[in-house]
């Protein structure tokens, strides 16, 4: 059990030896333990983040986001279906299938 303290001890020791060699290092490392953990940035504004770029400070709802795709997903949906669903013409301009004389092809 002693060796186990030992180690946390030593651990503990080359850390706050790190962080007072390299403050941005020490910074940079506390920003991505935050980012694991949940814990809230601090708010000295001082630590890095590392190259993410945060946006207005605060998180999308998933379930808005959800309802949006969804309502786009049904829009083009029903856009697709009128444009494909659309009748064809029947005018005379129509030509009849191969092999087969006007007279029968048009004969209803």
């Amino acid at each position: 059990m002693a060796s186990g303290m030992d180690e946390d001890r030593l651990l503990a020791e080359i850390e706050r030896l790190l962080a007072r060699e390299d403050p941005d290092l020490d910074a940079r490392m506390s920003a991505l333990g935050r980012q694991f953990t949940g814990e809230p940035p601090e708010p000295s504004g001082h630590a890095d983040t590392g190259g993410v770029r945060r946006g207005r400070g605060r998180r999308r709802d998933w379930r808005k986001v959800v309802a949006v795709v969804a309502v786009v997903v049904a829009v083009v949906g029903l856009v697709l279906t009128a444009v494909l669903m659309q009748p064809a013409d029947s005018g005379s301009d129509q030509l009849p299938p191969a092999g087969m004389p006007a007279a029968v092809a048009f004969r209803t």
